[in-house]
Formats: C-alpha cells, sequence, structure tokens
C-alpha cells in the first residue's frame, strides 16, 4: 500500500546507473505542488484486511482527516480490494458541496508477479484509475486476481501476472497511473539489495540485481509510458534511507518521474500502537515497529523533514506546479458505473 504525496522530483541531469554511484556533486529536486500547502495521499482503509490485518481506517474518517490536515486530496488504493470504491464514490458526491476542490482518486495495490509459483515474494505496485474507463481495468484486474487466488504459506494469495496487466492496460491505453510502491515493491527490493551487495564487494550479485531493475523499469516504461512514477518515501528506517537514494539514481539514470510517498495504515502518532496491537490481533507477532512507524498521514512540513534524511546532500524546493512542467499528478473524483 501507498499514499503519494501531490509532488513530483525533478531531475537535472542524466547518467548510467552504475556511473551515478561515483557521483558526489549537489544534486537540485525541484519538486513541484499543485499548492504550496496541499498534498495528495494514497492510503489503505478497513477494507484491507479482508487479506490481513493491516489497516483499521474507515475511509470517511481518513478522507476528513486529510481534510484537517490542509491536504488537497487522497487516493484509496488497498491490497488488491476495490471494496471502499462504492463507500467513497458516494460520500466524495457529498463532498463536493463542502470541499469543492478537494480530489479523490479510486486505486489498487496489486501484487504483481511473473507466475502463480508457490514460495515466491509477492511484489507491491500501485495503479491509480485516471478515469471511469481506467476504473473498468482496475475491475478487470481484480476479477483476474481473484478468480485465480490459492493458498500459499497459510494466506490466499491473489497475484496479477505481468502478462495479465499488459494484456489490460493495452486493452485501455492511457487511463491508469501506476508507481513502483514501498519497500514491498519489486523496484526497491531489488535497489535494496543492490546496494548491500555493492557495499560488500560482491559484484555478481550486484550485477544479477542491476539487471532485475532494468528489466522491470523497460517492461513499466514501455507499459505506461508517462504515466508512471518511481515511488520514495519519508521515514528515518535505515532500509528507507538506503533505498530512497538508490531510486533517485535510477530516476536520474532513466529519465522517470519520482513521487514522494507515505504510507497511512493509520491516522496519528498517538493512533501507532492501536494499530500494531490490531496488527498481532490474530495471533503471532508480526514486525511492525520499524516498518509502520511512519505509515500514516502526514501534512507537507513533516514530510518534507524526513526527506531531507534522505537526501542530506540534496537541495530540494517546492515550487507551484501551475507555473513549471511537469504538471502534477492529478486525478479528478470518480463517478464511475461499477457494475463490470
Amino acid at each position: 500500500m501507498v499514499d503519494i504525496l501531490n509532488y513530483q522530483i525533478k531531475e537535472i541531469s542524466s547518467a548510467k546507473l552504475k556511473e551515478l554511484d561515483e557521483e558526489e556533486k549537489l544534486t537540485e529536486l525541484r519538486v513541484k505542488l499543485k499548492s504550496a500547502e496541499k498534498l495528495v495521499k494514497y492510503t489503505s482503509t478497513v477494507y484491507k484486511a479482508l487479506l490481513q490485518n493491516d489497516s483499521g481506517i474507515s475511509a470517511v474518517v481518513l478522507i476528513d482527516k486529510a481534510i484537517e490536515l490542509g491536504l488537497s486530496g487522497i487516493a484509496i488504493t488497498d491490497h488488491e480490494c476495490l471494496s471502499a470504491h462504492m463507500e467513497v464514490n458516494q460520500y466524495a458526491k457529498k463532498l463536493r458541496e463542502t470541499n469543492p476542490e478537494f480530489t479523490i482518486a479510486l486505486g489498487n495495490e496489486i501484487y504483481l508477479t511473473d507466475d502463480r509459483a508457490s514460495g515466491q515474494k509477492y511484489y507491491h505496485f500501485i495503479l491509480i484509475a485516471k478515469d471511469a474507463i481506467g476504473h473498468r481495468a482496475l475491475r478487470e484486474l481484480s476479477s483476474i486476481a481473484w478468480q485465480n487466488s490459492y493458498v500459499d504459506r497459510k494466506m490466499e494469495r491473489v497475484p496479477t501476472l505481468k502478462t495479465e496487466l499488459e494484456e489490460v492496460v493495452n486493452k485501455y491505453p492511457g487511463h491508469l497511473i501506476a508507481t513502483t510502491a514501498c519497500l514491498g515493491g519489486e523496484l526497491s527490493t531489488n535497489a535494496l539489495a543492490m546496494q548491500l551487495a555493492e557495499d560488500v564487494g560482491d559484484t555478481a550479485n550486484a550485477t544479477t540485481y542491476y539487471n532485475n531493475i532494468i528489466n522491470f523499469m523497460s517492461f513499466c516504461t514501455k507499459l505506461f509510458g508517462e504515466d508512471f512514477y518511481i515511488e520514495c518515501a519519508p521515514a528515518t528506517a535505515e532500509e528507507q534511507l538506503i533505498v530512497n537514494r538508490k531510486l533517485l539514481k535510477i530516476a536520474r539514470a532513466m529519465n522517470i518521474k519520482m513521487v514522494v510517498g507515505t504510507d497511512s495504515h493509520y491516522l496519528t502518532k498517538e493512533d501507532r500502537q492501536i494499530h500494531k496491537a490490531y496488527l498481532n490481533s490474530k495471533g503471532g507477532e508480526r514486525e511492525v515497529d520499524s516498518f509502520y512507524e511512519y505509515s500514516r498521514l502526514m501534512d507537507y512540513n513533516e514530510a518534507k523533514q524526513l526527506l531531507i534524511l534522505s537526501f542530506d546532500n540534496v537541495r530540494i524546493f517546492f515550487v507551484q506546479a501551475s507555473t513549471q512542467s511537469p504538471q502534477p499528478l492529478h486525478i479528478s473524483v470518480l463517478n464511475v458505473n461499477f457494475a463490470i
């Protein structure tokens, strides 16, 4: 799951990925904001518990909190679940009267894999509908995933195959936005592994992860074009800091826009211990402290301060998107027919 703030990082230069590891020069990140005080975030709701306990936030409460924080909008992206969309869409219609500028987008955090083999890692991947046609694509993909569900390691698995994603996106070209998702995504997983291998001089494995990155990015850019984004996240966890820095180099090397996201599984700092108890309410002890520490709604200032920890040798400028290109990620409220 991911929630993405409504700004994009524009890179200054382009170079080969491996060569960028040797560059230490100061880089400017020009961050595009719809408004200097407002953000858009992608989030999970209580419906995500269909697969596992992960978020206990009701959709309406989540939206109200985003408005309270001064955000310009929010997108709902539960793990392979579209169940919140009907409720959200109805509430969005009511908000048009009181908050006409607030944007609500509908999406899905799918599990993207090459096949349906047991024992594999189920990579996270974000899809956001740009319009009603995009939402139809979301519904078709979700139906395929659930129709082919199976049990692996005592959990129901609902992956979407890359071939299936390719088929549906090509059927409805230009109607979906995609991001690489959180640390559970294929890009971030390989970026972290590549950096750790390089740190110990393991050239063979570093090359393998490098090739994985190139293959994955080629697939995504070919399929989504300008609607594809690399996602990093504000946090203090060492793994996230490592990944953020690596993702920046990849974005520069491949000339792909970045989005900065927070992973909102709960609303406020005060809710963290309640969320921790909820995650472990089905028995067992899940690792929840470091991974979920910043998995909540954030305002602009907190997100910026946390980003500085990742990009300590980088100047970050927040500028009005209306006067700069590329334009910010902006998705209108959907009023769609949910029948497939």
